[in-house]
């Protein structure tokens, strides 16, 4: 099984002149290309929060009129930046299951693979009005009712805020609240195979409750990595992309692809 993930697109409407310093849109189109030129393509692809900067109407008919052209079905969570209310109408929601909670849009799916069925649950951390995220009382009787229903299922989680601090101090201040009780839960569940999340916009890679978790690299700009804790928040222009999350079975491997470099791939002459 094949697993895409695309993050933090933070799409902007025709009106909006801020493009947080990269063209977000032009990006975005540049990763749905090399997404559809993959020679093996994924199975879904996960796009795990912030696909609008603002959340406005316009701003998702642009992202949905741009998913529109990937040839593999899309699995959207929302973000801090993005609105439940624009997020519901924008995307057809029967893809999910009927566990999908009416409060926070948190999603089950059942994905087919070569030698088993994957499930993918879509974690919603959202707190309206806020850049931070939550797992609350709520968010943990639910997720820990889907887990308990597919115990024996191979399962993948994927949430917006990292349920981690990185280090990166002005980042981490907008991280998610209850992460503790949420490690505390996946330790519980060896069902859990991976952790996969945004909002850092850069690869980060640790493990939570005894789970590979990784922060997909965002299609804009990226978080500038200084671990001192005075830093003063940055953002650099790294090279944009997405990750393949391939399971054979046995284990997952992530593999990053990055767009836009510039680079022309060759057939090498080895020597010797």
């Amino acid at each position: 099984m094949l697993l895409a993930q695309l993050t933090d697109t933070h799409v902007v409407g025709a009106a909006n002149e801020v493009e947080l310093y990269v063209d977000n849109n032009r990006r975005l189109a540049q990763a749905v290309d090399r997404l559809n030129a993959e020679t093996v393509q994924p199975d879904a692809v996960l796009i795990t929060g912030d696909l609008s900067e603002n959340g406005t109407p316009e701003e998702m008919n642009v992202i949905v009129a741009e998913l529109d052209r990937l040839r593999a079905p899309v699995l959207p969570l929302p973000g801090n930046h993005d609105r439940r209310d624009t997020f519901r109408s924008a995307f057809d929601m029967k893809w999910a299951s009927e566990n999908s909670d009416q409060t926070h849009l948190s999603w089950v799916v059942s994905l087919d693979s070569a030698s088993e069925p994957v499930q993918v649950i879509g974690l919603d951390t959202v707190v309206p009005g806020c850049h931070g995220g939550a797992f609350d009382h709520e968010r943990e009787l639910w997720l820990g009712a889907v887990l308990a229903d597919a115990s024996d299922c191979p399962t993948v989680i994927a949430m917006h805020h990292p349920p981690f601090n990185s280090g990166i101090h002005w980042m981490d201040e907008m991280g998610l609240v209850g992460a503790d009780a949420f490690a505390d839960l996946v330790s519980d569940h060896p069902n859990v195979v991976r952790i996969l999340c945004g909002h850092l916009h850069r690869p980060i890679t640790t493990t939570v409750g005894g789970v590979t978790t990784t922060v997909g690299l965002s299609t804009t700009h990226h978080v500038g990595l200084n671990l001192d804790p005075n830093a003063t928040p940055e953002v650099i222009r790294d090279p944009a992309g997405y990750q393949l999350h391939y399971f054979n079975g046995s284990h997952w491997v992530t593999h990053t692809r990055h767009i836009d470099t510039g680079e022309e791939s060759f057939v090498p002459k080895w020597q010797g």
